[in-house]
């Protein structure tokens, strides 16, 4: 199976030390034995809509995990600051 460049991309990005090693290990698992999985985990980053964040929970951009939701969490403080001068 070929998998798109930028999946490969976001792959390897999550790839290096700045994502946790279990993290690192359960995508190199992913790779070997399900690249359908992987592509599904990183084809696109996970949207934020009016109900929240939904989704599945796993490794990857398009799943709910530490690294999405921190991200997210980053994102509204800045809105926040932005348009309603809330110091957070």
């Amino acid at each position: 199976m070929d998998i798109p460049q930028n999946i490969l991309a976001a792959v390897n990005e999550w790839l290096t030390p700045t994502f946790d090693g279990a993290t690192q290990e359960a995508i190199k698992e992913m790779m070997t034995t399900s690249p359908k999985e992987l592509e599904e985990s990183f084809y696109k980053n996970l949207e934020f809509g009016t109900g929240g964040m939904r989704g599945v929970m796993g490794v990857g951009t398009n799943r709910i995990n530490k690294y999405t939701l921190g991200k997210n969490t980053q994102v509204y403080r800045i809105i926040c600051r932005k348009f309603f001068l809330v110091n957070l």
